[in-house]
């Protein structure tokens, strides 16, 4: 029997966390000496890394290291953790999960371009003419929306599918809500930017996990709003999960926001004005509207997934 079977689901998360930063943070020096023989030798590096003047950012190759690493213990660990069976919930194949998939990227979307029309008409959002090209016309979407359908694919399944249902076997489903949005939310901001010069340091992992930490609480103030947003998403995706008991139109919904953020960052520019606290920034969900948008797509999915495609009930009360 393996040790990680008698405990909890919510401690087995807390522990596979905390072993992917120090697994990580022991990598770390060794994958940093392997990068200082190649970044003065190899353009592709050079220019991937930023290295300039004797020095390159490593906050960013942790950031991949803490991502392999993960993967890794997850795929090693999935049978004592529950994976399989977790996410094999989320995607089994359900009636009108085509569907569902459709109704949620069309309902992030369609907020979404609400949202821009109003920040566009008091001037917050102004489009840029020079950004009309065929290529940002034709194969940027394109580009863009395979992008977004992988990124959505994959949180939504490390985050509603085993993290969510993870804490649901111990918790109730509001506790679970909260704890996994906060997770979801705060693990954005778990990044930092650290320059450091070729040689040996043994304890740059542990320096970049310290500094990550530091730069949360330092800065708490000026992330509170982005960490709001991003909370208030959590909710909306957990909630589209435990009304459907599927992953599908939480994928949707993800695939759509990432997708019209980045179309966004492409065909508009945000103009600073009086009224930032009514939209924020150009990362739109740091502002009241922004919020109040996500509330507005909570109460839908309410009302969209009364019915399923079939005519059947598919809710599930939270």
């Amino acid at each position: 029997m393996h040790p990680l079977n008698d405990i909890k689901q919510y401690k087995k998360i807390c522990l596979l966390f905390l072993f992917t930063l120090c697994l990580s943070s022991f990598i770390a020096p060794v994958i940093k000496i392997f990068l200082d023989t190649l970044v003065s030798s190899s353009p592709f590096i050079k220019d991937l890394l930023h290295y300039k003047q004797g020095t390159y950012e490593f906050g960013k190759v942790m950031r991949r290291i803490m991502m392999a690493v993960a993967v890794l213990l997850i795929f090693l660990l999935r049978k004592p953790l529950g994976i399989g069976f977790f996410v094999a919930i989320g995607i089994k194949p359900v009636q009108g999960w085509w569907r569902q998939l459709q109704m949620g990227f069309l309902l992030s979307t369609g907020m979404f371009i609400f949202y821009i029309t109003l920040a566009s008409v008091c001037g917050t959002q102004i489009f840029r003419t020079e950004a009309i090209s065929p290529a940002n016309v034709t194969f940027q979407p394109l580009k863009i929306l395979l992008i977004a359908g992988l990124v959505g694919c994959i949180e939504e399944i490390f985050f509603r599918g085993f993290i969510l249902q993870a804490l649901l076997t111990d918790m109730r489903a509001v506790s679970a809500v909260w704890i996994s949005s906060l997770f979801f939310s705060l693990l954005h901001f778990f990044k930092v930017k650290l320059v450091v010069s070729p040689g040996f340091q043994p304890f740059i992992g542990f320096l970049v996990i310290y500094e990550s930490f530091r730069d949360m609480i330092v800065n708490f103030n000026a992330i509170l709003p982005s960490a709001t947003g991003l909370f208030l998403v959590g909710v909306v995706l957990s909630y589209a999960y435990l009304r459907t008991k599927s992953l599908y139109l939480s994928i949707g919904l993800h695939a759509g926001w990432i997708f019209l953020i980045k179309e966004n960052k492409v065909f508009f520019h945000h103009i600073r004005t009086n009224l930032e606290w009514l939209f924020g920034d150009s990362k739109i969900i740091t502002g009241v509207l922004g919020w109040s948008f996500l509330i507005i797509t909570l109460i839908l999915i309410r009302f969209i997934t009364n019915v399923s495609c079939n005519g059947k009930n598919t809710a599930r009360t939270l």
